[in-house]
């Protein structure tokens, strides 16, 4: 069947976006998807796979295109992962012996900017029914981070692969679940929250792509962004984990002078990203402004956003918040010094703990 006319049956999870030209449901952010409610034995899906080239660093050789990665969830367990490589192909994502009825969450494990993934077609030997949630939702924007990057990859991995990024696991989807909401995750890795006034190199903004649905996509089919609907896709809580990368424009800038003016900088944007997000999602999302657990250089610019935000406009529906560093010794490493599965565990434990604070 068409993924166009089993849409009406299915529940979206994410940012994903129908592309009328390829006629395919594209879900390329993590963790985005659907879930199909059926009676049946199977589930096969006819799908396509989109390669991305993640940029080398300097003097270092560039490394192979990556590939997105499509997985099953089944109650809370994500199971029949695997890497998708072709432009073209049909797969089985769940097949049982005997008929059964239940709901299956589709979705892309891997992160948008490496390997964008695709729906043509569903199919069953059995019936597709309706698929229906009324949970609340939490959106988290983030970096790798939030990604889950390298999160199951072995100790301190100097790269990794996409089928060791892992977002099902990550500390926003754990965090979600505990506290009993759907949830959607918009986060690239290496993305830095705001523009940095004099960058290291042309570098990527979440306050440039917030507003659209998939920006990343639209730019690699030509296309003008779409604009996300905010409206139709309320959000409960929102929570932002941004202000890593940014700190590496100031660490490394040539003039140790200038510093306190590119902080000043950061201030400033980030203040504005975060008034646009409150406009974008209304007055009743909650909002979370977070950092960890890898750096916290930006962290007191980021806190004092909050209390003047709160000062300024009233706004009772917004907090800071802090991760506990990671603990190398009881945690370890994912790829590249990233928080590990174990790590993602323990911060989703945490932001949950916190956000019941606030909101019941």
């Amino acid at each position: 069947m068409q993924l166009k006319e089993v849409m009406p049956l299915l529940k979206l999870h994410g940012r994903t976006i129908y592309d009328q030209e390829k006629e395919a449901l594209f879900c390329n952010w993590s963790c985005s998807g659907f879930t199909v409610r059926l009676t049946g034995k199977c589930l096969k899906a006819r799908i396509t796979a989109m390669s991305d080239q993640i940029p080398g660093m300097p003097n270092m050789p560039t490394p192979p295109p990556d590939w997105p990665c499509v997985g099953v969830v089944i109650g809370d367990e994500l199971l029949n992962r695997r890497e998708c490589r072709a432009a073209e192909e049909w797969i089985t994502l769940w097949e049982s012996e005997e008929e059964q009825t239940l709901d299956l969450r589709v979705m892309k494990v891997s992160e948008n900017a490496r390997g964008k993934l695709g729906f043509f077609e569903l199919e069953t030997d059995g019936t597709f029914l309706k698929a229906e949630s009324n949970r609340p939702v939490m959106e988290i924007i983030g970096d790798s981070i939030t990604c889950g990057f390298g999160n199951e990859a072995p100790n301190n991995a100097f790269e990794f692969k996409t089928s060791e990024e892992n977002g099902w696991i990550t500390y926003g989807a754990l965090a979600a679940r505990e506290l009993g909401y759907d949830f959607s995750m918009i986060c690239e890795s290496g993305i830095n929250a705001i523009k940095p006034e004099h960058p290291l190199w042309p570098m990527h903004a979440m306050e440039d792509i917030y507003e659209y649905t998939d920006e990343l996509y639209d730019t690699k089919r030509g296309h003008e962004p779409e604009k996300w609907d905010f409206r139709a896709n309320h959000s409960d809580v929102v929570v932002i984990n941004l202000g890593t990368n940014d700190s590496n424009p100031i660490r490394f800038y040539r003039d140790f002078n200038d510093i306190e003016g590119l902080e000043k900088w950061f201030h400033v944007r980030y203040k504005e990203f975060v008034l646009k997000i409150r406009e974008l999602n209304g007055p009743d999302t909650f909002i979370c402004c977070s950092l960890g657990s890898m750096d916290y250089y930006l962290y007191y610019h980021i806190k004092e956003v909050v209390d003047e935000i709160k000062a300024e406009t009233g706004d009772q529906k917004i907090c800071c918040f802090e991760y506990i560093p990671i603990n190398m010794m009881f945690e370890g490493y994912g790829a590249a010094g990233h928080p590990s599965a174990k790590t993602h565990a323990r911060m989703g434990r945490e932001l949950a703990n916190y956000i019941r604070k606030y909101v019941r």
